[in-house]
């Protein structure tokens, strides 16, 4: 039987990256057919008329709901199989047809992704060497410009979690930890996850023989912004659900990344 990778993407007025990065791409990838299905929380015609006639998967979002919240809905929209790939992916990711193929032929972990990079000519890394923060490491990173629970992206294969920008699961893995916590409007969803995923012994991986390419907005970065306050309270959740409002992640001590 043949397997699919179903990719899922929100808008949030991204069709110009969505119809850039993604329209095109192949339905089918070798042995392995591609689904893709995006959930507009902009109602863009553009982005509508394009997923139409490219026969890609295109939904309506009748209300604003979170980051969380979106995806699961589109992975109960979707309902993969056991053997199948789900893919959540955010519009800014372009990702090549032949890397796809080999992240997705050579996953064998619970919770996945790619070396990801900034500028991958540049040879300009992401940061995916993360480990677990505390609350006072999301103020740091605020008020600091310093995270100082990310590492170095050399060789870390086996990070606590992994960005939401690109996340592969195994479908019987997101049902078993009930997808995200709806209860985050946007930011740490990907962390809680991860450390969920954790708990129950589920491994996380990245696979260095393949790439991503990130173009990071940083929104989250921006003093008196909306989503600084959405980052705020996040972070609050999350350290008060999972008991790490006291203590410091130190990833990096020489050498912290700055932001």
């Amino acid at each position: 039987m043949q397997k699919t990778i179903f990719i899922s993407i929100v808008s949030h007025k991204n069709e110009d990256l969505i119809i850039e990065n993604f329209i095109h791409f192949p339905k089918k990838i070798k042995e392995f057919r591609v689904v893709i299905t995006i959930l507009d929380n902009s109602n863009s015609k553009e982005l509508k008329s394009s997923c139409l006639k490219n026969n890609i998967g295109y939904i309506l979002n009748e209300r604003q709901r979170g980051f969380g919240a979106n995806h699961n809905r589109l992975f109960k929209k979707v309902n993969p199989r056991s053997e199948d790939i789900y893919i959540i992916c955010n519009p800014d990711i372009s990702i090549k047809p032949q890397e796809l193929y080999g992240l997705v032929k050579n996953f064998s972990s619970d919770i996945g992704s790619a070396r990801s990079y900034l500028n991958k000519n540049k040879n300009l890394l992401d940061f995916p060497d993360r480990y677990f923060p505390y609350f006072i490491n999301f103020i740091i990173s605020i008020i600091l410009r310093k995270r100082l629970h990310y590492g170095s992206n050399l060789n870390q294969q086996s990070p606590e979690w992994i960005s939401g920008s690109f996340m592969i699961f195994k479908p019987d893995v997101f049902r078993a930890l009930n997808g995200f916590d709806e209860g985050y409007f946007m930011y740490c969803e990907d962390i809680d996850i991860c450390l969920r995923a954790k708990k129950k012994n589920f491994d996380i991986k990245l696979n260095h023989a393949y790439y991503i390419e990130h173009n990071a907005k940083m929104a989250s970065r921006k003093l008196f912004s909306k989503h600084i306050i959405w980052h705020i309270k996040s972070a609050f959740r999350f350290s008060i659900k999972h008991d790490k409002i006291f203590g410091l992640t130190m990833a990096n001590k020489k050498n912290p990344i700055q932001i």
